[in-house]
């Protein structure tokens, strides 16, 4: 018997207006900013899409947010036809001409590829491939072995040949995925959007990628509910105070299968091709920049505790919440504390 659980619409972290307002235990307008909001929730990036401005009710603000959304999704998604990602994945090793944001993208993302010995890498997409997270019942399973040594053996980044804004892959074979970043650099180029048009107040929500713009528009910091994983009940492992700070959570809980009694999550080790088993449910980051937190929340899943803390605590300007498969949490060092 197999069961399958799908939240990769739902947010992750619990920091919707009502939410918010009651983690913070009473947030009644003390400001004549905070009367004046408007909240706007659309589907890109297959996930729901939250944005909040406070002190405008202008809305077309957030259709150009919704907008600049659309036009990454159709620059970066490995499936949308003609994507500077799907051009270079259907290359066939050939050089390809991308953007100047596809190709900054990519530097940093094989930034974090180095960074993490090939823990996170871009290039699982053949992996990502076979499993399919998003079926209904009857068809979740576990890839056979033969496909899945072949997709693994074309996982690895140091193929990616990046030239300026010309893509090769030297394994004509191999295909990026930057599902574990993309979202967060999206983020960040909203709220690059939002501070450019005088925006000094906001919560974007991409999918449970928090991102917050200054402060609440009485001067408070904001008060962002991390999810206890697997909480029936959407119980809160632990909140935290931030300022125009970004949180990120990657967890098991986000999508995954069970079948016959063993469940199956979708952050994939690009080392065997199955799902990451070191005790980990979740991992939260927070940091200045989403793209950042994004790709650290799942490089330091994968590292596992010990590690995954320790690179954390080597970086600066980031903290990480780090949550065991028997609900304990294990904080780095700067964690705020409220």
């Amino acid at each position: 018997m197999n069961t399958l659980k799908k939240t990769g619409t739902v947010p992750l972290l619990l920091a919707g207006a009502i939410s918010l307002c009651s983690i913070a235990g009473g947030c009644a307008p003390t400001h004549a900013q905070e009367d004046t909001s408007i909240s706007k929730t659309g589907f890109f990036l297959d996930t729901i899409v939250t944005i909040k401005l406070f002190g405008t009710e202008d809305e077309t603000l957030i259709d150009d947010c919704f907008q600049l959304t659309r036009e990454y999704e159709n620059l970066l998604s490995r499936t949308i036809e003609g994507s500077d990602v799907w051009n270079i994945n259907h290359s066939g090793g050939k050089p390809v001409e991308v953007s100047e944001e596809t190709s900054l993208l990519l530097q940093t993302a094989l930034e974090y590829c180095e960074l993490s010995g090939g823990q996170f890498d871009i290039t699982i997409a053949p992996v990502v491939s076979l499993w399919n997270f998003n079926a209904d019942d009857q068809a979740a399973a576990i890839p056979d072995e033969a496909p899945l040594a072949e997709a693994l053996s074309h996982v690895d980044y140091h193929t990616i040949a990046l030239d300026g804004t010309t893509v090769t892959l030297q394994d004509p074979e191999a295909s990026i995925d930057l599902g574990g970043i993309a979202k967060g650099f999206i983020a960040d180029r909203i709220k690059e959007l939002l501070t450019s048009k005088g925006i000094e107040s906001a919560l974007i929500d991409l999918g449970g990628n928090m991102l917050t713009v200054g402060r609440k528009p009485n001067g408070n910091t904001w008060n962002i509910g991390i999810r206890q994983p697997f909480s029936e009940l959407d119980e809160l492992a632990a909140t935290v105070r931030v300022d125009d700070l970004s949180v990120v959570t990657s967890g098991t809980y986000e999508r995954y299968f069970e079948l016959d009694g063993t469940l199956y999550h979708h952050i994939l080790d690009p080392r065997n091709g199955y799902p990451v088993d070191n005790g980990l449910t979740s991992v939260t980051i927070l940091s200045e920049h989403s793209m950042d937190g994004d790709a650290l929340s799942t490089t330091c899943f994968t590292l596992g505790l010990t590690d995954g803390l320790a690179l954390a605590e080597s970086l600066e300007n980031i903290e990480a919440l780090f949550i065991t498969a028997d609900n304990e949490p294990h904080y780095t060092s700067g964690w705020p504390q409220n």
